[in-house]
């Protein structure tokens, strides 16, 4: 009886295999833990909103203009990511240079106009609330601030591809981790459409 020794070009395939597994494994549970987070938190929003007494002096707030622009900015940073990780895929890495570099300058932009905003909302709901006024956009505006948390840690993994990129130091073996920046900014995405929703309907 014969036995055959494996090959280590074999040996390193199975641990890519696996590594790869793990990672992704890994972030579908991340993902999902912020889901339930956010969730769960905009749930909690909406009872509070819909069984508030009738009777209370309701303060509504004028939305800054720039979180339509912050928006943008973000649904923008979604796409490019999205054809980040296609070129990835494809192994285009001049066109995954130009897309991770387009995705991460949006998302600064994200931020540079997301946070004069946030400010002034924090601003006028201190206001309402000396103004004897009822509010109940705290919660809301404390998940905001949770959400742009959360893309300034994104910005950590997407600087470091970025800075791979200006030094054309990205290869085939870069596109789990962009699939992985990808996925997050869908994510990112998805949550702030509803939270920018909530406010429009409710603040």
């Amino acid at each position: 009886m014969s036995t055959e020794t494996p090959q280590s070009d074999d040996v390193d395939l199975v641990q890519l295999y696996l590594a790869e597994a793990n990672r992704r494994l890994g972030m579908k549970l991340f993902l999902v833990s912020l889901t339930v987070l956010f969730v769960v938190s905009i749930v909690a929003y909406l009872i509070i909103f819909f069984n508030r007494p009738q009777d209370e002096q309701i303060g509504r707030i004028g939305l800054p203009a720039g979180l339509w622009a912050s928006t943008v900015a973000l649904l923008g940073a979604g796409l490019t990511m999205y054809a980040a990780d296609h070129s990835a895929r494809r192994g285009q890495m001049e066109d995954l240079r130009k897309w991770l570099l387009r995705s991460y300058g949006l998302t600064a932009i994200f931020l540079a106009v997301q946070t004069p905003c946030m400010i002034e909302l924090l601003d006028v709901h201190r206001v309402a609330l000396d103004s004897q006024f009822i509010s109940n956009n705290g919660l809301i505006f404390a998940l905001i601030i949770v959400h742009a948390l959360h893309v300034i840690g994104g910005m950590g993994p997407l600087s470091v591809l970025a800075y791979r990129a200006v030094r054309q130091r990205l290869g085939w073996e870069h596109a789990p981790a962009v699939h992985s920046c990808a996925a997050y900014w869908h994510f990112l995405e998805g949550v702030w459409v509803a939270l920018f929703g909530l406010l429009l309907l409710t603040a």
